[in-house]
């Protein structure tokens, strides 16, 4: 009784899995973000000084 208990079987693991992925995506896309930003102010500051130059 008590070993068909323990069987967790392949969805905890799927799930596990799945999780981790999306955790991994989450923080990768936070990562982006930020350095998105100071990244679009620049090329702003690069084409703007480009422009008032002319």
């Amino acid at each position: 009784m008590l070993s068909t208990l323990l069987y967790i079987g392949p969805g905890l693991g799927i799930g596990t899995i799945l999780l981790v992925l999306i955790i991994l995506l989450i923080v990768a896309v936070s990562f982006g973000l930020i350095l998105w930003i100071p990244i679009k102010n620049f090329f702003k500051w690069i084409f703007s000084t480009k422009s008032s130059s002319k």
